[in-house]
């Protein structure tokens, strides 16, 4: 029998609310979290055009996603997982679906983790492994930095941290689904506070809690890079589901941009929830967020 795409997400929606959000609501330690997260994620289906070879980068383990021997862009992606959760497991098989639809190479790190490793130790690390990058002859132009959730987060602080160090910036910014704003003021977190099948108002504290320093205020630019002066980065494409609960700031944040003269695009994917790109494998809008980014990335590659 045929399931209607309709019942298919609700039932989808159903299970995630079962299986993530609501223990992500009751103050697992995280290594209970990082573990069931994982084993979930084992449902995803890789693209088995794509070839993964395991490296070490700045001395982070990384994986190569190539989807063919030649590529002339490099998608540099940083997982989200609430700044203590995700990993190279996490995000393999949806890394493989990205790499095969933009037939570009991607690169996956994994970047240290809080509570262990508070802010700034996952952003320095990934600053060493661009500069690694550059120092190996690959040029800034042939980067594209991308990030999911609290990765995109990093992406744009590390494109921020790149401006400030006057470094060669990367060719664009690939956010999804972004957490960019850490004192929690979008009002999508009220009014998508129950739609959202993934993300829990309970995980964004506890990973904020667990990233940010008592010392650091949660409105500084390093952290919640929303507030950051936004001049001079290159072309952003922002995606975000109508139901998640961070819609509020990829909306506010594509305001921020267009008054700063950037170009950026926006895309809203009806009835998704955060990060649903993940689950391009089983919806039409999941597929069409892929394209939509391939779009953006092979543009870029022809300027």
């Amino acid at each position: 029998m045929k399931i209607s795409p309709l019942t298919k997400q609700l039932i989808t929606e159903g299970f995630l609310k079962t299986a993530i959000r609501a223990p992500s609501q009751l103050n697992l330690p995280p290594g209970a979290m990082r573990f069931a997260l994982e084993q979930l994620c084992r449902a995803i289906p890789k693209n088995p055009d794509v070839q993964i070879r395991r490296l070490r980068m700045a001395g982070l383990r990384a994986e190569e996603l190539k989807p063919q021997r030649q590529a002339t862009q490099l998608i540099f992606h940083i997982h989200g997982g609430a700044f203590f959760l995700g990993s190279l497991n996490t995000h393999r098989a949806f890394l493989t679906q990205v790499a095969a639809r933009t037939q570009m190479q991607v690169l996956h790190l994994d970047y240290p983790l809080s509570p262990e490793h508070p802010y700034p130790e996952a952003l320095d690390a990934l600053f060493d492994a661009y500069c690694q990058l550059l120092d190996q002859g690959v040029q800034a132009k042939d980067i594209i930095l991308s990030g999911d959730s609290c990765g995109a987060n990093l992406a744009l602080a590390l494109a921020l941290k790149l401006r400030q160090e006057q470094l060669p910036q990367a060719s664009g910014l690939i956010l999804l689904s972004p957490l960019l704003d850490l004192t929690l003021s979008s009002e999508s977190l009220r009014y998508n506070g129950k739609h959202d099948a993934l993300l829990s108002i309970e995980a964004l504290e506890a990973g904020i809690h667990y990233y940010v320093p008592k010392s650091v205020d949660r409105a500084d630019p390093a952290v919640s890079p929303f507030f950051a002066d936004l001049a001079g980065l290159p072309p952003i494409h922002v995606q975000a589901g109508s139901k998640e609960i961070l819609l509020g700031d990829a909306q506010r944040f594509k305001d921020k941009a267009a008054e700063a003269g950037l170009a950026v695009e926006f895309k809203i994917y009806t009835g998704m929830w955060h990060n649903f790109q993940m689950f391009s494998a089983w919806f039409a809008e999941g597929r069409r967020a892929l394209a939509d980014l391939a779009a953006f990335a092979h543009r870029l590659d022809q300027d």
